[in-house]
């Protein structure tokens, strides 16, 4: 273990594989919660799962006694649509292949969903993905549209296996197009950062709890936070030699991790 934990001061964990799998709560749930703020700890939702919204977000989350608030959530499409308000005016006409809960986060911010005159093309988890979706976006991004991806996972965990995530079908425009995507979520720095923002916390004094190697523990070390690995996802133990970030602390789940931290 290579951090002490009596020094974190904040927390920001990722959910799926780590606060659940699929509808299954994992191990410590609630209690590591419980945990956390009776220490006075904060902490943040950190998730490259683009179908809720924040606020959208806080009642599954509460449905496991967890308190929380929807500024406690950030999520690849809140970075996305933050990202994009730099660059693109209101207004500006989109093509969203998604969740309608991404389109409504870009609606928000004043964009045009527009497939026939699209400027920007976002392109996120979509379990509702067709061909013709797939035909729209590419020859957008071929007519000279921007092409942005909410995040790069290529599988999305749940109780039955895996699933295909969002990375499966940027990689798919990317593939009929050739043109490569401007990724918002994990790894790149942005969530991370507005994360420490919300916590008020240095780096060094905050742990990033995730269960994937190549998504919140190489975005998390690269902008210098504790991490931890949980196994509860994604990534195993045997494929930390080959991650290009290893964790500070590897545990089973929410629950070692708590009973790690009160010794």
């Amino acid at each position: 273990m290579n951090v002490d934990l009596h020094t974190i001061r904040a927390v920001a964990l990722d959910l799926d594989g780590v606060v659940w799998r699929g509808e299954e709560r994992l191990p410590g749930v609630p209690q590591f919660f419980t945990f956390l703020n009776q220490r006075g700890i904060p902490y943040v939702f950190l998730t490259n799962n683009s179908t809720r919204t924040p606020a959208e977000y806080v009642p599954k989350i509460g449905r496991y006694a967890i308190p929380v608030h929807d500024h406690q959530v950030i999520n690849s499409g809140i970075v996305t649509a933050e990202a994009m308000v730099k660059n693109y005016p209101s207004g500006t006409p989109i093509y969203v292949v998604g969740s309608e809960s991404l389109a409504a986060m870009l609606r928000a911010r004043g964009y045009l969903i527009d497939p026939d005159n699209a400027q920007v093309v976002v392109v996120g988890l979509d379990t509702q993905m067709t061909y013709e979706k797939l035909t729209i976006a590419g020859r957008r991004i071929l007519a000279g549209a921007a092409f942005i991806g909410t995040n790069a996972d290529a599988t999305f965990p749940v109780p039955g296996g895996l699933t295909p995530g969002a990375g499966s079908l940027i990689a798919a425009v990317q593939t009929m197009t050739g043109h490569k995507p401007l990724i918002m979520g994990k790894p790149q720095p942005t969530m991370f950062e507005i994360a420490l923002e919300r916590l008020g916390a240095p780096p060094e004094r905050t742990l990033m709890i995730g269960d994937r190697l190549d998504t919140d523990i190489l975005g998390a070390a690269g902008v210098s936070m504790k991490t931890a690995l949980v196994l509860t996802g994604i990534s195993h133990r045997e494929d930390i030699p080959r991650a290009q970030a290893h964790p500070d602390l590897v545990t089973e789940n929410l629950e070692t991790l708590m009973t790690q931290w009160a010794l």
